[in-house]
């Protein structure tokens, strides 16, 4: 996954769908850095009211690499509640403080007599759908800068301040690149002028400077 939300499931429904959807959840409060879930444990679908969400792959020796980070209005695990048997699949952390909203199966089956929520999951599932088979071809099509570069734009904050909350590492796993090929990523853009490295973190100085430099690349 690449935020690999897409679209967000509030925006698509109306006020009305939006409570009701409030009404059969069991709303959570979690503190920065906490644990939301864990790899295989039992599955339950998850809209995000407030703050962000990290999924992460836990390594044998330990360590985490970033998978997707998904924001408010998004929502996940949505097709595990078909097979009730499957646990989650990746651990989920909060970033700042969170509020989700959970679902279990019997909740979940709640929401499919609604056909104007049925159709929004399903407009979010394709979108996925066409967004992992996007990332498929730029891992096969794009140089390491260029899918770098469309990453960044993707998983960037949307405010005056545009940057992406990641470590090197993180990123690396990410793109599936060893870190000393981002790292010859990230000097070029640098050089470039379109990004700024600190601690955890990479500025976009000019996203839309960023996004001309890709297409003008991608059209070569």
């Amino acid at each position: 996954m690449v935020q690999l939300a897409g679209l967000a499931l509030l925006d698509l429904i109306d006020a009305d769908a939006a409570e009701w959807l409030a009404s059969i959840a069991v709303r959570r409060h979690y503190r920065d850095g906490e644990t939301i879930h864990i790899r295989d444990d039992p599955a339950k679908m998850g809209i995000i009211i407030a703050g962000r969400i990290r999924m992460v792959r836990q390594r044998s020796d330990g360590s985490r690499l970033f998978v997707s980070e998904m924001a408010a209005g998004q929502h996940y695990a949505d097709i595990l509640m078909f097979e009730d048997r499957i646990g989650r699949t990746h651990d989920a952390i909060a970033v700042g403080e969170v509020t989700i909203d959970h679902y279990d199966k019997a909740a979940f089956d709640k929401t499919l007599t609604r056909p104007d929520i049925v159709l929004a999951l399903y407009r979010i599932t394709a979108g996925r759908l066409i967004g992992a088979m996007t990332m498929a071809d730029d891992l096969r099509s794009l140089s390491p800068e260029e899918h770098l570069a469309k990453v960044l734009l993707h998983l960037r904050t949307r405010d005056a301040n545009a940057r992406v909350e990641s470590s090197q590492e993180e990123l690396a796993a990410l793109l599936g690149i060893s870190t000393m090929t981002l790292a010859n990523a990230l000097g070029l853009l640098k050089r470039e002028g379109l990004v700024k490295t600190g601690y955890r973190c990479i500025q976009l100085p000019d996203p839309a400077a960023l996004r001309q430099w890709l297409a003008a690349r991608i059209a070569e």
